[in-house]
């Protein structure tokens, strides 16, 4: 931030007064006084220009940033815009896949998804198709692809970058997720054994509550009755007659 006369002094915003640095003055250091909590300890002002430095950036440091320079001799202030951004290196891309079966017989149209964690600001999502050894870039995060049995096998993977980094997801074949010949069998096959398991569970449960259920109904009724035969012996002694037998 060059000036060609003497600076009175520098406030900088952003969202609100962040710091204000009075630039040296016969023979004093410039003072600097960080008003923002946020960025105490953060901060510090390069010489001869006052101009900001930030450490240990973060998303919440993204914005726009103003520098109103005061003048030692004028009245009238200068203004300077600045937009900072901030970005952070990817993580691995998460891929999602969605298909519908519009009628034909073993044909689907299919979605490829793809979306980073915590992506933040400018990224973009490039799917590449691979086929026959040939790729085929596709910009944008959704690619949509129309599979049918027969068709060749096609690999497709997922690039996000920004401006710091770039990572590629691991490669997919979209078409086993529809209905080729061999994959619903297995996927039907397995959801029936679970089926089969978790009815059997059921079963077996429900066999050892009825059968815990008959024992205590049992072993209560047994005990009603040895109490009612004691009551109708008690009642006999009294009268002089013999008890009935408790076997």
């Amino acid at each position: 931030m060059p000036f060609d006369e003497e600076v009175e002094n520098i406030i900088w915003s952003s969202h609100k007064r962040l710091a204000t640095v009075v630039s040296e003055k016969e023979g004093h250091p410039a003072t600097i006084m960080v008003t923002d909590p946020r960025y105490d300890g953060r901060v510090s002002f390069l010489e001869p220009t006052y101009s900001l430095h930030i450490q240990n950036l973060s998303w919440e440091d993204s914005g726009s940033y103003q520098a109103q320079v005061n003048l030692r001799t004028s009245q009238v202030s200068t203004m300077q815009q600045y937009n900072l951004r901030v970005y952070q290196r990817l993580s691995q891309p998460h891929m999602t896949v969605k298909f519908e079966i519009p009628g034909e017989e073993g044909a689907c149209n299919i979605s490829l998804i793809c979306s980073v964690e915590n992506a933040g600001l400018d990224v973009t999502y490039t799917w590449i198709s691979w086929e026959d050894g040939a790729d085929t870039a596709h910009e944008g995060a959704i690619l949509r692809a129309f599979w049918r049995p027969g068709d060749k096998a096609v690999s497709y993977t997922c690039r996000a970058s920004n401006p710091v980094s770039n990572i590629t997801s691991r490669p997919i074949q979209a078409g086993s997720f529809c209905a080729d010949p061999g994959y619903p069998l297995e996927k039907a096959s397995t959801s029936f054994c679970l089926l089969a398991k978790g009815l059997l569970i059921l079963l077996l449960f429900g066999t050892l509550a009825v059968g815990f259920w008959f024992i205590r109904v049992q072993t209560r009724g047994k005990v009603l009755r040895m109490k009612k035969l004691k009551r109708d012996r008690m009642r006999l002694r009294r009268k002089g007659r013999p008890g009935p037998s408790l076997s």
